[in-house]
């Protein structure tokens, strides 16, 4: 059989028609010519033919595809089955297009995020190295010149090694001096990486010689951003650290990783890296390494040969690898990098969302069980005119998976729009967020969701309209012989449902008592009406501290005098900014001797002006602020916090206790003066870390803050104070103007729309659950309505009616909440790393949402139960 021949049945079956009605024709006249008259002549004829339906029949069969031929008829019987039931159809498809919607944009975001390939040659052979210590905490300590020199020549592992840091400088020659961030990079880097430029050509191993011209490199962003995709860049120069550099290429569209830098240069421009003193200095730990994995070599290989490295360099070098301080290298692919902050969200998130379309597809095929009841005495009679089981079976599979399909179309154009409304939410985790779009991928993932979720509703009712029996056609239409298993599937089905429910209920209360416990979480501060902006001096410009602490004094100065300004500080760093990790130094406290073979403690340190704590409303608990006194020459003093004090001076007062900093030879020794309320630098979610504070004007301080607060809102003050820092230097750069308030709100952004995706989800599946629930009762409570007339007027209560109908009801609901503690149990442990001071299995919770669904579920069966008991006994016996 040809597919030609298959979609040519009709035109041939009207060839035939009128080929058969010519030779009839022709017979019947041959008959009349022989003196036959005309009705016996036609009789004759088709005798002698025989059946023209019979052959058209036959004809149409062997044209026919059997499998294809039944499909196209079930089809067709289906969309005239929905035709004629418009609500359900629209109910169905608009319910299931949702859960398929949202789950499709939930893929499409980990398609572009989890599955789409780096755009980097390699990408599964690229790694990052760093230098972790045992005794210092988890953070990385980065390499120094030294080690990555040592790495690069005396590993047995890596094709290739390249250096990279960042920085940020001054550039001067675009429309107005900029600070721009910069990649500082070694002549191999985008090599390692396997980038290719957009234009001109990138930075290569010549670029990194000291008598070669500086150079530059465009990201991408950055060159539409500020230069609007100017394709004539090449060849332009800029200043930068007084130095003319001329730019040679612009890369593609990268994931801004590790940072996102606006341009690149080679390691000799960059004043720090390059200064001899830098080089030679094997602990001066300030850059990261990439490294391209020979063929065949693992991570743990990797591990392995830069670990014995490691132990050869500290035989060499004691002093720089102290045994005590468990120095080791630690190598991690560069794609979990890229992608593991967002991984565990998202895949909760689909999980969530694939019970939501489960719960969805239950909720159907309850429905789909009830209209089946419905049609019993259709389905008897299909069988009694020669359907088979299989026939009902398929007929009923087949106007699912029609519903599904329709669902999946909408599904695509809710995705379209859901997964452009995630870009936003994801790109707080993740630098891949821009390549999220729908592709062939999602268009396949939604149609197998789609060909699975019309399976997944439509074979249990099949089923159960297959096993329809003939006495069906003698019921009165109330009784059916497919109700009884009918009743059970629909009461499993409303458990799985509660099941279901109480598991996106319990995870959307985790989360959300996690967002309240991160919404009260005291920082240390208060965030309303201060202003913050980043001052980030020009390094060759502010060379020398005088001037640094002159521009520093002059803006302080000038801005607390403005109308509305009730304080101003500078500090190092601003807190809650996440861009930031904790900078710590090795801390000597007096009468704590250490061991000279153990690292000093590590205490993180910042440098504050003396308004600051003021500003910030941090009260201070003991001692004084800094003061105007506590200048470059007078004797050095710093500022601890409560958890620094608690932990050095646990029983003594730490107010003229000393410390010092420093190598050896250059140890300088400095008195606590004050010790204030700890405060939450790193993040909301993140402890206080031991921290002391310094003065500016002893420590030195080129890259600052300016925090300012106001009467009114701070952002109104914005302009005012930017046009003061560019009366005092006109080429000073004003960046990352926020208030506190925004930066507080930002961290609290990932928490605050997950655990309102997850509540959605639980709220739509308490909805779809509690009308399964109600809907079921009032089923069986219709079906039962005769029995409950006869019981009535045989001597039962009313209550005992109540009673019986709501235990029915709730039975299945109770089974439900059972199975679900069970689940729940294992399910919650997944969003262990995503909650704030509350655990997986918190009892309290457990118990909340228990009780929430039985008492839904318990308002959801009383309007049934009430309907039953008001049952007329007279009514159901005179039907009966």
């Amino acid at each position: 059989m040809s597919w030609r021949r298959f979609f040519r049945r009709r035109p041939a079956d009207a060839e035939l028609v009128q080929e058969i009605n010519l030779h009839l024709a022709e017979e019947i006249d041959e008959n009349v010519a022989r003196g036959i008259p005309p009705q016996e002549a036609s009789r004759r004829a088709y005798v002698k033919f025989g059946s023209p339906t019979k052959v058209r029949e036959q004809a149409w069969t062997r044209n026919s595809i059997a499998p294809l031929e039944t499909l196209l008829r079930n089809v067709r019987f289906a969309g005239r089955m929905l035709a004629r039931n418009p609500g359900y159809a629209f109910l169905a498809i608009l319910t299931l297009g949702l859960g398929i919607g949202a789950n499709t944009a939930i893929f499409t975001v980990i398609n572009g995020v989890l599955l789409r390939p780096l755009p980097y040659a390699n990408a599964a052979q690229l790694v990052h190295v760093d230098l972790t210590s045992a005794k210092l905490g988890p953070d990385p300590l980065l390499l120094s010149v030294q080690e990555v020199r040592d790495f690069r020549e005396q590993n047995h592992v890596f094709s290739d090694l390249a250096e990279y840091h960042a920085m940020t400088f001054t550039l001067l020659g675009a429309k107005e001096p900029e600070r721009v961030a910069t990649g500082v990079v070694s002549g191999n880097y985008f090599t390692v990486l396997g980038v290719k430029p957009l234009l001109g050509r990138l930075i290569v191993a010549s670029d990194e010689s000291q008598t070669a011209p500086p150079v530059l490199m465009l990201s991408y962003a950055y060159w539409k951003k500020e230069f609007n995709g100017d394709r004539n860049i090449i060849g332009r120069t800029f200043e930068m650290n007084d130095r003319v550099h001329t730019v040679v290429g612009v890369l593609p569209p990268l994931p801004e990783y590790p940072d996102a830098n606006d341009v690149y240069m080679p390691t000799t421009s960059c004043p720090f890296r390059s200064a001899p003193a830098t080089i030679a200095n094997r602990d001066g730990r300030m850059v990261t390494s990439y490294a391209t994995l020979k063929p065949g070599v693992t991570l743990a290989q990797a591990n392995s040969d830069l670990a014995a490295l490691t132990q050869r360099l500290a035989l060499q070098y004691p002093k720089s690898y102290p045994a005590s301080a468990g120095i080791a290298p630690l190598t991690a692919a560069v794609e979990s990098e890229l992608t593991h902050a967002a991984r565990p969200t998202f895949l909760i998130l689909l999980g969530a969302s694939g019970l939501v379309l489960l719960l969805a597809c239950a909720n159907l095929a309850n429905i789909a069980l009830s209209r089946q009841m419905q049609r019993s005495r259709e389905m008897a009679i299909r069988m009694a005119t020669g359907a088979s089981q299989w026939n009902l079976f398929s007929q009923l599979l087949t106007e699912s998976l029609l519903i599904a399909l329709a669902g999946g179309v909408l599904g695509i154009g809710i995705a379209a729009i859901g997964s452009r409304l995630l870009i936003d939410y994801a790109a707080r985790m993740t630098t891949l967020a821009d390549g999220i779009h729908v592709d062939g991928r999602v268009l396949l993932f939604d149609l197998g969701l789609s060909l699975l979720a019309g399976l997944l509703f439509g074979v249990l009712p099949g089923y159960v309209a297959s096993r329809v029996r003939l006495t069906s056609l003698s019921d009165s239409g109330e009784r059916t012989t497919g109700s009884g298993t009918g009743t059970r599937m629909r009461s499993i089905l409303v458990a799985s449902q509660v099941t279901i429910s109480f598991v996106l209920l319990l995870c959307a209360g985790l989360m959300l008592h996690s967002l309240y416990n991160l919404l009260s979480v005291d920082p240390g501060f208060k965030t309303a009406n201060v202003l913050s902006m980043r001052l980030s001096l020009n390094w060759t410009k502010y060379q020398k501290s005088e001037t640094s602490r002159a521009f520093f004094h002059q803006a302080l100065e000038r801005v607390q005098v403005l109308p509305g300004v009730q304080g101003a500080a500078v500090s190092m760093a601003v807190p809650l900014n996440s861009d930031m990790g904790p900078m710590k130094t090795g801390v000597l406290i007096e009468g704590q001797p250490v061991h000279p073979d153990e690292p000093l403690p590590q205490i993180d340190f910042a440098i504050v002006s003396p308004d600051y704590f003021r500003v910030l409303g941090t009260p201070l608990l003991a001692g004084r602020p800094f003061l105007a006194s506590d200048a470059v020459d007078a004797p050095p003093v710093v500022i601890v916090n409560d958890r620094m004090a608690r932990r050095y001076w646990p029983h003594e007062n730490p107010i003229g206790r000393r410390v010092a900093f420093g190598s050896e030879k250059e140890r300088k020794w400095a008195t606590v003066v004050g010790v204030t309320s700890d405060i939450r630098e790193y993040g909301l979610d993140k402890a206080p870390t031991e921290t002391i504070y310094f003065a500016p004007d002893q420590a030195g301080m080129s890259n600052g803050s300016l925090l300012v607060r106001t009467s009114g809102s701070p952002m109104y003050l914005a302009a005012q104070i930017e046009k003061i820092i560019h009366q005092i230097d006109p080429q000073q750069p004003v960046a990352d103007v926020r208030t506190i308030e925004q930066i507080r709100s930002a961290q609290l952004g990932t928490p605050r729309v997950t655990s309102v995706l997850l509540s959605l989800f639980a709220a739509v599946a308490l909805f779809i659950t509690i009308v399964g629930v109600s809907g079921t009762l009032a089923l069986s409570v219709a079906r039962r309505s005769k029995e409950i007339g006869i019981r009535i007027a045989l001597g039962a209560t009313r209550q005992n009616i109540l009673r019986n109908v709501l235990t029915r009801g709730l039975l299945p609901v109770l089974i439900g909440l059972a199975m679900g503690s069970l689940a729940a149990a294992f399910a919650t442990r997944v969003l262990a790393t995503m909650l704030f001071g509350i655990k997986p299995d918190d009892p309290s919770t457990f118990i909340a949402i228990a009780v929430l669904l039985l008492a839904v579920a318990v308002l959801g069966c009383l309007i049934p139960a009430r309907r039953a008991a008001k049952v007329d006994p007279m009514i159901a016996l005179r039907t009966e």
